[in-house]
């Protein structure tokens, strides 16, 4: 009987400090020194994703058959898309694109324009921070990097 009382007495006690450390640990304030800032947020933009380089459900592309990405700060290509290579396999960089970029002085400052090097036309921009994160706008104005 002393077993068992002893066995039951410590399942409580464990318990209970179970109970508290979760409790404790769910109230404690959490401040920015808390929050991991390991490499993965210091590391380049690998490309950006839109309509210009997806396909359709059905494997038929959604934009053109070529684009760039272009950062209006420096004039550079920092992305590049082709339709045909990528349906073939190729994993493609922006050292890849062979489109001569004429900057213009209409694109919007600190933003990256995307470009169907077909027609040289500018078909999607976005503005970006300093890294290339891209910068989003909510309803009420306010803005956050992604």
């Amino acid at each position: 009987m002393k077993l068992v009382l002893g066995a039951v007495g410590t399942a409580i006690a464990i318990a209970t400090v179970v109970a508290v450390g979760i409790q404790a640990n769910a109230t404690t304030v959490q401040d920015d020194a808390s929050h991991f800032k390991g490499p993965v947020a210091d590391r380049p933009i690998a490309g950006y994703e839109g309509w210009w380089n997806s396909t359709h459900l059905d494997g038929t592309p959604a934009g053109p058959a070529e684009t760039v990405a272009v950062n209006t700060n420096t004039g550079k290509i920092v992305d590049y898309s082709n339709m045909a290579r990528s349906a073939a396999g190729q994993v493609l960089t922006a050292a890849d694109a062979t489109y001569v970029v004429v900057p213009d002085p209409m694109w919007p400052a600190s933003s990256i324009v995307i470009i169907d090097t077909a027609t040289d036309k500018v078909i999607e921009d976005f503005p970006v921070d300093e890294k290339g994160r891209v910068i989003y706008t909510r309803e009420d104005g306010t803005t956050f990097v992604g």
